[in-house]
Order: C-alpha cells, then sequence, then structure tokens
C-alpha cells in the first residue's frame, strides 16, 4: 500500500481547485488518543486541513473527505505497487525484509504465523515464507502477486474481517497506517489477532525526521511553492513521530521494544555515501522512515472492532 495508482494520479499533485471539485465533502476528525478536537495549523497546497491534538500532539486530517470518498478516489482496485506487480524479492527487498523479520523473530523467539496486513503484491510474504514463517495477509483488493505466494489472504479492511479464530505469532504494518481510518482502531484489532508472546511490527513515515522537520520550517516561513507537500495528505491522513506511535502501539496492548529510523536504498547511491548518511541519520535516528517493533502485552482484554460492516471470508491462491 504505497504506490498511487490509477484514480489519484488524476489528483496527484493537481491544483487545489481540481482536488476540490473532486473530493467536496468534508468531516471533522477527533484524536483517538483523547478524544479531543484538533487544532488546525496548516493548509496543503491542495487544501487538505492539517491538524493536532493539543492533548497528546498527534497530526491528522481534520476536516478531511469521508473515507468512502478517499477508497473511492485513493484506495481503488488500481492502487497498489504497479511497478512490480510480480512481487519481485529483489536483493534490497530481501535485506530490508531480512532485518525486520530478525527483529521480529528476536520479540516472538520463533517463526510461527505471521499476518501481513496490506501485503501488496506479496513480496515479503515470499520473502518470510522462505525463512520459514506461516504467512498470510490482507488487503483492500488483492493482488495477483499476493495470490501466487500460496499464501493465506483475506480481501477487505482489518476491521471488517472475520479471521475465524485465527491468531498470529506476528502482525505486520508496512507503511499501511497512515492511510487508515482509526490507527488505534486498527492496532487494537491487530492485538485482539496477537497470540500470547507476539509481536507486532509498524513502519510509517517519521515525522521526527531531519528533512520533514526542514520541509515543515520551509513550509510555515513560505519558502515551498508547493507548502506542506511533504505530508502527502491527498493520501496519509496520520502524520506519527516516535512519540504519538509509541502511545497508540501502548493504548492499543503493546509494548515497544525498539524503534529506529532505516534508510531506503537508492539504486546508483555510492557505498561511501550510503554509509555517511546511515552514519548521520540512522545512528541519532532522525531518518525520514519510523519502524517501531512491539511486543503483545500479558493480560491484555482484546478490543472489538468497531466496525459494523459485514465481515470478509479467507481467500487462497
Amino acid at each position: 500500500m504505497s504506490t498511487p495508482g490509477k484514480h489519484s494520479d488524476t489528483l496527484w499533485d493537481r491544483p487545489r481547485a481540481e482536488v476540490e471539485r473532486a473530493l467536496t465533502e468534508r468531516e471533522p476528525v477527533r484524536c483517538p488518543l483523547c478524544e479531543r478536537e484538533p487544532e488546525h495549523f496548516a493548509t496543503d497546497y491542495q487544501g487538505f486541513h492539517l491538524a493536532r491534538c493539543p492533548g497528546c500532539g498527534l497530526e491528522f486530517q481534520s476536516p478531511r473527505p469521508p473515507f468512502a470518498k478517499l477508497a473511492e478516489w485513493v484506495y481503488a482496485r488500481e492502487y497498489g505497487d504497479l511497478a512490480d506487480p510480480a512481487g519481485e524479492l529483489t536483493p534490497e527487498k530481501q535485506a530490508r525484509f531480512g532485518r525486520q523479520l530478525e527483529r521480529i523473530e528476536a520479540l516472538t523467539g520463533k517463526r510461527g504465523a505471521l499476518l501481513d496486513v496490506g501485503c501488496g503484491a506479496g513480496a515479503f510474504l515470499r520473502a518470510a515464507a522462505a525463512r520459514g514463517w506461516r504467512v498470510a495477509g490482507t488487503d483492500i483488493v488483492l493482488s495477483e502477486g499476493a495470490r501466487s505466494t500460496g499464501a493465506r489472504l483475506w480481501p477487505g479492511r482489518l476491521g471488517e474481517i472475520d479471521f475465524g479464530g485465527a491468531r498470529f505469532d506476528a502482525v505486520r504494518f508496512h507503511h499501511v497506517l497512515e492511510h487508515t481510518e482509526n490507527p488505534l482502531a486498527e492496532l487494537a484489532r491487530a492485538r485482539a489477532l496477537v497470540a500470547p508472546g507476539g509481536a507486532l511490527y509498524l513502519s510509517v513515515p517519521n515525522l521526527g525526521g531531519v528533512s520533514p522537520r526542514l520541509k515543515s520550517w520551509q513550509s510555515r516561513l513560505g519558502l515551498k511553492r508547493k507548502r506542506w507537500r511533504h505530508y502527502a495528505a491527498l493520501h496519509h491522513l496520520w502524520y506519527f513521530t516516535p512519540a504519538t506511535l509509541t502511545r497508540l502501539a501502548e493504548r492499543a496492548g503493546f509494548r515497544v521494544a525498539r524503534w529506529e529510523t532505516p534508510l531506503p536504498f537508492r539504486p546508483g547511491r555510492p557505498a561511501w555515501l550510503a554509509g555517511l548518511y546511515r552514519w548521520a541519520l540512522e545512528g541519532p535516528r532522525w531518518g525520514s522512515i519510523l519502524d517501531v517493533y512491539a511486543a503483545a502485552l500479558d493480560g491484555y482484554t482484546p478490543q472489538k472492532s468497531s466496525s459494523g460492516s459485514s465481515a470478509s471470508t479467507p481467500q487462497s491462491a
């Protein structure tokens, strides 16, 4: 769940007037942690409203287009990893996924059942299965790449799916949580699916990184032509820092064991320059990507999904 597809291409980087003609409705959003009305702090170049909770500091869109409209325009069938429909496991992906799985295994102490929420083209499912995990996945629309993995798959949003009592040793959200209607509800649903001793992996854009902070100051001072573009508000609804993401995970019944800001692979970047970036940004955890690894707390009472939608049934390749 990372690459804008056909519908969003019609709005991606388009002028504000075009966006507002397509997405005419707006609805207020309250902080899921504090249940407080947020304070507006900016409107981006496409007319999306950025707000911050005065209690916990969580940032999100409010008012925003209704989620059903966003699903129509942004998360439709064409939304997905279109550049890699087969879910190819490149050397860069193998290294990145291997790092994630090592961290997860350090928490679970085993390679059991793993649920990949927003499994996209299925590359991670392939990597985890090759390592010995029993893999399963969900996505709003299941891709052919995911189906070809042989994993157990469910279509739909996490809160709408009936997993038939299935539990998982690990649940993974890789650049999914920022797109959801309510991140706390998503994490609470994940906690209900995690078996005792299980783990949670989250990866989101890091609002606390050096680059986002610099771009925010440039936007405030009017130095950017497309102000607040780095929030990607057309398809990102929530904006996290290590502190706010930790609060969400803890409220949902997890204990954050580790967080880091790994740098993405850049093809063609000299090894010495990549090493310099890692030293400057990964070490002090100032990168633009935030990865969180959390353990399921004992004695937590799972919360029921707040969704009233009909449940989905599992599908397989």
